[in-house]
């Protein structure tokens, strides 16, 4: 596998998605041929091997979207019917968030709106961020709680600070393995809030609540990860 884009001459490559792009490919591609281009690119961008962690985590979005494209091009029937329920739960837990003075990020599908319009694009867009401090936090966690991972899977930031979660409510949020952000400070999290940083290979930001990490936990807690511990934030 090159860095040179793939496919029939004369493609002009930005005629076709960015995500393709990224991962020096044009279609027509497979799933295997985006693999084969990702593993090659990560590896070379890798924070552990030197790389830089922001172009890292673009050629992240990059496989992931470029996937994403592979799918729908085989068969867009199908693709569309896999991602309606999905969609649909992830615009509930925007809806609760927002109407209780929280904030959501969603991230469009830039590919899908250029090349097939609103109608698709609308359905791949992806539920990234969500803030939503103090008690009425713990109606969101519980709404999330009672969706599938794979319809959340895309969380990148989600701030519950000052609600009521626990341990064990932490424990539910495991399979969140985009999070690179996770704000608990001012929670009921114990100790197993130390251990967030294992699950979360991408997380960048862990607040927890006072108690909850010794200083053992501190020194074994990755480099990539700030550690922030308190009381929830006010602002």
């Amino acid at each position: 596998m090159t860095d040179a884009p793939h496919g029939p001459r004369g493609h002009d490559a930005s005629q076709h998605p960015e995500c393709l792009s990224i991962l020096g490919l044009l279609p027509p591609v497979t799933a295997e041929d985006v693999k084969q281009a990702y593993l090659a690119k990560a590896m070379a961008a890798h924070p552990d091997r030197g790389g830089d962690p922001a172009q890292f985590i673009r050629i992240q979005k990059a496989y992931d979207d470029a996937l994403e494209f592979v799918k729908f091009k085989a068969n867009k029937l199908e693709w569309l019917a896999s991602k309606i329920e999905a969609y649909a739960q992830q615009q509930e837990v925007a809806t609760e968030t927002i109407e209780r003075g929280g904030e959501v990020g969603m991230e469009e599908a830039d590919w899908l709106r250029k090349s097939f319009g609103e109608d698709y694009g609308h359905v791949a867009d992806k539920l990234v961020s969500l803030r939503l401090r103090g008690p009425r936090a713990d109606d969101v966690f519980a709404i999330l709680l009672g969706f599938r991972a794979e319809s959340l899977g895309d969380l990148e930031t989600l701030d519950l600070a000052g609600g009521t979660i626990t341990d064990e409510g932490l424990l539910q949020l495991k399979e969140l393995k985009k999070l690179r952000s996770l704000d608990l400070r001012g929670t009921a999290v114990g100790k197993l809030g130390a251990d967030a940083a294992k699950w979360f290979e991408q997380l960048e930001f862990l607040g927890l609540p006072h108690g909850s990490v010794g200083m053992l936990g501190r020194l074994a807690m990755p480099r990539r990860v700030k550690l922030v511990v308190g009381d929830a934030p006010t602002d």
